[in-house]
């Protein structure tokens, strides 16, 4: 199996909202997501603990499947590690990340807002 690692997302221009459950370390953990161009991304926190915290950076990605990406970033200010995986399919997004320092792992819905 081989994966095509310069695969552009076809979410690109799009924002998709991740709604990543109720009972996780950040509260009820929602977000959205803004995929500017096939290399920068920006996120809302729309819900939770650190409701209101937005980044702009660089992202790179994965095409796994037809309709199934892995998409990583690293937040600037914070320097905490992002990995999804984004399966625009099934509206399902998993989310693995090294928040402060701690390894947090969460899923939930994924919904294109605009």
């Amino acid at each position: 199996m081989t994966f095509d690692t310069n695969a552009v997302l076809t979410s690109v221009g799009e924002t998709w909202l991740a709604d990543l459950g109720r009972d996780t370390p950040l509260g009820h953990f929602t977000v959205e997501i803004t995929f500017e161009s096939a290399t920068r991304v920006s996120f809302l926190v729309t819900g939770g603990t650190i409701k209101g915290r937005t980044q702009t950076m660089d992202y790179t990605t994965a095409k796994l499947r037809d309709g199934l990406y892995l998409v990583r970033w690293t937040e600037p200010d914070s320097n905490d590690f992002v990995t999804h995986i984004e399966d625009y399919t099934n509206g399902v997004c998993m989310a693995s990340s090294v928040v402060g320092g701690k390894f947090i792992q969460l899923a939930g819905m994924w919904t294109r807002v605009r």
